[in-house]
């Protein structure tokens, strides 16, 4: 039986959230430099004016989009400025994501505000839903081969996490239910929907989470030795976007050096 060939990157676009942070920014580099064409978005689009940039000097086409991912309105104009600048949105790759202050010392459950949870949920759970909602209902409308959705999840969620807030931890073990359900509801259309979950990974987050005296203690408990980079995040997303990846649907990738080695 012959396999259906995978239409080419360089024929799709790909929309990333949260492209301005470290992991979103590398996806959106990434997915470039595989010849995809790429809406970068965040909050602020100024943010993402060199990234715009140098995606366009390497013969790139890139467009920056302002979004709340926490907004219907917001998902849906981002979508809209993605498709009629570059064509319409065969990629999703849903990086934006939050944490609490402080958020590498878990609180205490019983000390959490109920406006803190609703803040980190709107982001992480409600954005990443929001933006997976918008994009099959695009391809209800208009059908475009080969659709990808990738969402980012954390080793934090998979272990319960020992350093993450609770708020975060319970938002990214949402992301890993959301991804399968939409998967099996996608995949008819040929859609497939995967999850990465990223274990630690040195971004400004990281940076914000980690006491810089703990790191070496972590470096011990992952068997590669190292924390990890952006660009380890953005080659998981690269081969689920791409023709290797046509046949992955509704799982998790863990991209964690071996953190979690079950």
């Amino acid at each position: 039986m012959e396999l259906r060939a995978v239409q080419a990157l360089e024929n799709r676009v790909a929309l990333v959230t949260g492209a301005a942070g470290g992991i979103g920014r590398s996806c959106a580099l990434a997915l470039a430099g595989a010849g995809l064409r790429v809406a970068v978005t965040d909050l602020d689009p100024g943010a993402m004016d060199g990234l715009v940039s140098d995606m366009r000097g390497s013969g790139g086409a890139a467009v920056a989009c302002r979004l709340d991912v926490t907004d219907e309105a917001s998902v849906a104009a981002a979508f809209d400025q993605a498709s009629a600048e570059l064509g319409p949105v065969a990629v999703l790759v849903t990086c934006a994501g939050i944490m609490s202050e402080g958020g590498g010392a878990a609180t205490d459950i019983a000390d959490i505000a109920v406006d803190e949870w609703d803040r980190i949920q709107a982001v992480n759970t409600r954005g990443t839903f929001l933006c997976i909602r918008e994009f099959l209902r695009r391809h209800r409308e208009r059908p475009v081969a080969d659709g990808r959705i990738v969402t980012l999840s954390s080793a934090a969620a998979q272990l319960g996490g020992y350093r993450g807030d609770p708020c975060y931890v319970a938002s990214k073990a949402a992301i890993l239910g959301l991804t399968k359900i939409s998967a099996r509801q996608a995949a008819g259309s040929g859609i497939t929907v995967n999850c990465v979950a990223a274990g630690p990974v040195r971004t400004g987050m990281f940076e914000r989470a980690m006491d810089p005296a703990g790191v070496p203690g972590l470096v011990e408990r992952i068997p590669m030795g190292r924390v990890g980079e952006a660009a380890d995040v953005a080659a998981a997303v690269t081969y689920l976007v791409g023709e290797g990846g046509a046949w992955v649907t509704g799982s998790t990738l863990d991209v964690n050096g071996g953190y979690r080695m079950q």
